[in-house]
């Protein structure tokens, strides 16, 4: 973390004292759910299971506040959720071009730069996942293949090793590509890290959407060899508030999911969805519920072994707006001055607190949601 910003190291030191003395006063940090500490790597069974969001899908990360060097966000996040007391988030995900490194993106590299430069600054364990942004795919597995190796070997470069790569981005969604060509894909993604020896294939990354059960089993059966780890974008059970989404994914995983790795490697509780002209407002209230339920129910009986929360802040200091964006699912929204705090949503206290039940809306008193007080100094929801 820079040093350069001494009015915002103040400010974080000045959240995590009010946070601490927050915590002593109530007791929670050590909750029934377990603690808020890091992983070191993907656990081999249910016992390494994660009980809490601990990793960021935010491709807006390297321009929090405009400049993640001047950010007053990301010297919170930092000192409060990364290293303070209650820090619980361990890794960050971005999803990049599959051929960033071809000269042809070079805004795209430079992002993809910086992602890996900040996240290295906050000693978080970097995750990508590949997909095309431009309708522009591989063409073969050895293209593929080459196309990885120069980005895990830019990383590398940069002084932060790539440890796990999604071969393909939500295939049967964002990634929109044939069953056979993403499993073509891991594949490929396969023999890269074996031969590398330095990352792990996450496979599937499949959004639970109702007609994944097909497309899953015909990705499956042409996977050689057939990984152990397992994306899932469980958005739909979020939004329904349903597990039956979820479970129609995992029924249809190699053994019905036992013995095998599952992450959520992207899930956001969303205000609004835009999608196809269809306007679905939840509104804060609804979205704070959301994060209620997916921390205190699906991430509880599902057990995954990561699970990264999309999307914090938008970059640029861009407000959320389902018209432009597509959703909604972040947990707070730019401040009108570069130099005041962020304002947090009532979805934030769930997402980086413990849980609690359902508030009908920011500032009402739920156990694990800051006082408006509390939430402008602290910047998000303190835990009490």
């Amino acid at each position: 973390m820079s040093t350069a910003r001494p009015i915002l190291a103040f400010l974080a030191a000045l959240s995590l004292s009010i946070t601490g003395a927050l915590t002593a006063a109530n007791g929670v940090l050590a909750s029934a759910k377990g603690p808020l500490g890091s992983t070191n790597g993907p656990p081999g069974s249910a016992n390494g299971a994660t009980s809490y969001v601990d990793g960021v899908s935010d491709q807006s990360l390297p321009a929090w506040d405009g400049d993640f060097e001047q950010s007053w966000f990301a010297g919170l996040f930092d000192e409060s959720w990364v290293h303070g007391p209650g820090g619980h988030v361990d890794f960050a995900r971005y999803v990049v071009q599959w051929n960033v490194i071809n000269g042809d993106y070079p805004r795209y590299l430079r992002e993809f730069e910086a992602w890996v430069e900040d996240v290295a600054s906050l000693g978080l364990k970097p995750e990508i996942a590949l997909t095309s942004y431009d309708g522009v795919v591989p063409s073969t597995q050895s293209e593929y293949r080459t196309a990885l190796v120069e980005i895990l070997g830019r990383a590398r470069a940069l002084g932060e090793p790539i440890g796990w790569v999604e071969a393909w981005n939500e295939p049967n969604g964002q990634g929109n590509e044939p069953a056979r060509d993403a499993a073509a894909f891991t594949n490929a993604a396969s023999s890269v890290c074996e031969a590398e020896q330095e990352c792990m294939v996450i496979a599937g990354d499949f959004e639970d959407s109702p007609d994944v059960a097909a497309y899953e089993q015909e990705y499956i059966a042409n996977l050689d060899p057939v990984p152990t780890n397992w994306g899932v974008h469980p958005y739909y059970s979020v939004q329904e508030e349903s597990e039956a989404p979820y479970q129609n994914v995992r029924e249809h995983l190699p053994d019905k999911g036992e013995g095998e790795r599952i992450w959520f490697t992207e899930v956001g509780a969303r205000k609004c969805t835009d999608f196809d002209g269809d306007l679905v407002e939840n509104g804060e209230g609804g979205q704070a519920r959301h994060a209620d339920w997916l921390v205190n129910t699906l991430v509880e009986n599902a057990k995954p072994v990561h699970v990264f929360y999309y999307e914090v802040l938008l970059k640029q200091r861009k407000r959320p707006d389902c018209r432009t964006e597509g959703s909604d699912s972040a947990l707070y929204e730019p401040s009108g001055d570069p130099a005041e705090p962020d304002r947090p949503r009532a979805a934030a206290g769930y997402i980086w607190g413990d849980g609690g039940s359902a508030p009908g809306g920011a500032g009402e008193g739920d156990a694990f949601l800051a006082s408006a007080a509390e939430a402008t100094l602290t910047g998000g929801a303190a835990l009490q």
